[in-house]
């Protein structure tokens, strides 16, 4: 089962939550959740409301407590001296490092200096965690996700006026798709921009079969329905192994034209993956062999992006099979940070981990020690079965 997130008019941390219940259910776990924590004198309300004439969930957190601003160790700590599965810890823990490293290099402090305001605060807490609780209590094979609306303008926080999407939040959602949608608002906030960077979904729809949807409403009534749409779904394919490799041969275009730009794009419209070969061409000429793999839902926008980016006047494609192993995600704790880990089962029965490059280089810049030191490391952890999950 996928879980398909349809951000419509943006996302945010209640909209999730709200969203989860009326999917999903799970209610009474979200209200015994501050005590799990800790978080005395706080509580979830939970009930059914209407945006634009559809009927929502709409999850409201009541804190009686002072404002405190925390730091990345004190909301570990509430993490960890939970009763939550390994799961919901995890995901949590990755939501806000995900929140903590956007603000320390939006505002160029270190993460571990960062104080939480708006996002430390009970209500984000609740949300971040009751997501990841939430989600752990589902089996999910992966995450697809529409492009994302934030909304446009400026908001007022505790550093001012800010303009929208804010800078926290322009920084995690770089590399995704988003649109600014028609409303001068905050559509999209930090802490929704994080779960879902801390999701990694694909932003390739292909053909589904949605078996149960929900909507979880955002605070304000709005021109547009201000709600947050999550379904279940199964995937539709003719073979499930079955792909595309789109193919143009160039000679006539710089190396800059075949660089990061174009791959990206090639990726971002739902490529598998991109090589480019280089090989000898009619006339003794040298030139590029462009080769794409895609799913069939996205063989014709990436086709015609080829047409569009290069200087081919044609591309060639044809039906594959491909064999894919079994992969999970589980995490080590480096000494310089968590790191992700995959975990694929050979035909053999076999397993083969893998430390997640990116989280790696993030561990690197962010303590300073070379790169391989940390690789090293997080492929001992994994290799003596020191997943956290």
């Amino acid at each position: 089962m996928i879980l398909k997130i349809e951000p419509f008019s943006g996302i945010s941390g209640d909209m999730m939550l709200g969203a989860l219940v009326d999917l999903a259910g799970g209610a009474d776990d979200l209200t015994s959740l501050p005590a799990r924590l800790g978080l005395a004198g706080a509580s979830l309300e939970i009930g059914r409301t209407s945006r634009r004439g559809l009927a929502c969930t709409r999850v409201v957190v009541v804190d009686e407590t002072e404002p405190v601003a925390r730091h990345l160790a004190d909301i570990h700590a509430i993490i960890d001296r939970s009763d939550l599965d390994d799961g919901a810890r995890i995901l949590a823990r990755r939501i806000f490092a995900v929140l903590g490293e956007a603000e320390a290099t939006v505002h160029g402090v270190p993460v571990e200096q960062v104080h939480f305001h708006e996002v430390g605060a009970v209500d984000s807490i609740l949300d971040i965690v009751g997501t990841a609780l939430l989600l752990s209590r589902l089996d999910l094979a992966g995450v697809v996700c529409g492009p994302i609306c934030t909304g446009h303008g400026f908001v007022d926080c505790d550093h001012g006026r800010l303009p929208v999407p804010a800078p926290a939040t322009e920084r995690i959602l770089q590399g995704m798709p988003t649109v600014p949608g028609p409303i001068a608002a905050e559509m999209t906030t930090p802490t929704g921009a994080a779960i879902l960077r801390a999701l990694d979904p694909s932003f390739t729809i292909g053909e589904h079969t949605t078996v149960a949807s929900g909507y979880g409403a955002g605070s304000r009534d709005l021109e547009q329905p201000n709600c947050l749409r999550l379904a279940l779904a199964r995937p539709v394919t003719a073979s499930a192994g079955e792909v595309w490799v789109v193919q143009a041969n160039l000679d006539d275009v710089s190396g800059e034209l075949l660089g990061e730009h174009l791959q990206r794009r090639l990726l971002d419209a739902g490529a598998l993956d991109v090589t480019i070969t280089p090989l000898l061409m009619k006339k003794g000429r040298p030139g590029h062999r462009l080769e794409v793999l895609v799913p069939t839902a996205v063989r014709d926008e990436v086709a015609a992006m080829i047409l569009e980016e290069t200087t081919t006047i044609g591309v060639r494609y044809q039906r594959v099979e491909r064999i894919m192993l079994p992969r999970t995600t589980g995490a080590v704790t480096t000494s310089w940070g968590e790191v992700a880990i995959k975990t694929v089962t050979l035909p053999s029965g076999a397993v083969r981990r893998t430390p997640e490059y990116e989280d790696c280089v993030r561990c690197s810049e962010r303590a300073g020690v070379p790169l391989q030191r940390v690789m090293r490391e997080a492929q001992r952890l994994a290799d003596g079965d020191g997943l956290d999950s």
